[in-house]
């Protein structure tokens, strides 16, 4: 192990499930000295103790980051604590499946308060450290969405956009500074997510296929703290469709609606709110468990699903 990251401090939201709890353990095993933070204390500390099983000095900072004045703390204890910060990675997000009109106003306030303003709070309570110290690096682990559109995902893919908006515009504003800003874009990734998540479909959530794993997300991590470059695309395929929604948007747009009601939505589920004000303690854990199941039962379908939903889009578009 090269330990590239030795001597370094690190900071991960989002810590205590899915992309930043993997990613933790990725710097724990560069060597990294870090600090994790999630809502969840059973399920943080958890994330913590498997870091220092790892071998990394890690501690465990309980924080929302919707909460403006707990953000400010985190960086504050951190600092105080380790002297510094090399490397925040703004991770924590939620997620909701509905139609705008089944999204209450409130959860879709919530998820911006979470997916847009927790970024803009770490970085307001950074940028005087990183300024008096010349360096830093920020990681914003966006969407394949914060590009694309998806049906069913208003308040996600509007806090995912604009979150990529900041994320340009700040690093055009400290571009040739060694203030360093970058995203990273993870297609349908492997996490409790959508276990997790607010649904007010009445239907059960599922990730839209195909389905990538964690620990490629959480090595993308690693990779764009230590070479920062704009976007950082983790999975091919779900990435190829950024260039087809501008190339052949008619049939792009016509396809993602059957995709998602496919593949996403399928069952019973009554409406529920999710992690949303709470977090799902039980259910946090690196993975969701998608792809062991996508291997075992749903590769041979999906494939064919794609092709009959292009086949579809098609022919509505000639309708």
């Amino acid at each position: 192990m090269a330990h590239r990251f030795r001597g370094k401090i690190v900071v991960v939201t989002g810590a205590s499930s899915g992309i930043g709890r993997a990613a933790a353990h990725e710097f724990a095993r560069e060597g990294a000295t870090l600090v994790v933070a999630a809502r969840g204390r059973e399920s943080l500390e958890a994330a913590a103790e498997e870091c220092r099983a790892l071998g990394a000095e890690t501690i465990a900072i309980p924080t929302d980051v919707a909460d403006e004045h707990a953000v400010k703390d985190l960086v504050g204890t951190t600092t105080s604590r380790f002297g510094r910060i090399d490397v925040f990675v703004g991770n924590a997000a939620l997620f909701v499946y509905g139609r705008f009109d089944q999204t209450p106003t409130e959860a879709f306030k919530r998820v911006l308060e979470t997916n847009l303003y927790g970024h803009v709070h770490a970085v307001k309570a950074l940028l005087p450290h990183w300024k008096q110290r010349g360096s830093g690096t920020y990681v914003l682990v966006g969407s394949i969405q914060s590009l694309l559109s998806a049906p069913y995902q208003s308040a996600y893919v509007t806090s995912k956009h604009a979150a990529l908006g900041l994320a340009d515009v700040l690093a055009d504003e400290f571009q040739g500074t060694g203030i360093r800003f970058g995203a990273v874009l993870p297609s349908t990734i492997d996490t409790p997510i959508y276990q997790n998540g607010a649904n007010y479909t009445g239907k059960a959530s599922h990730p839209l296929p195909p389905t990538v794993s964690v620990q490629r997300a959480a090595k993308a991590v690693v990779a764009q703290a230590l070479h920062p470059k704009r976007n950082r695309y983790v999975g091919r395929f779900q990435a190829s469709l950024v260039s087809a929604e501008f190339i052949v948007p008619w049939a792009f747009h016509r396809i993602t609606g059957p995709m998602v009601e496919t593949f996403a939505l399928r069952g019973k589920q009554e409406p529920t709110d999710g992690n949303l004000y709470a977090s799902a303690e039980a259910g946090n854990a690196v993975d969701g468990g998608w792809v062991a199941k996508r291997r075992r039962v749903t590769r041979p379908l999906v494939w064919a699903g794609v092709l009959g939903a292009v086949v579809l889009g098609l022919r509505t578009a000639r309708r």
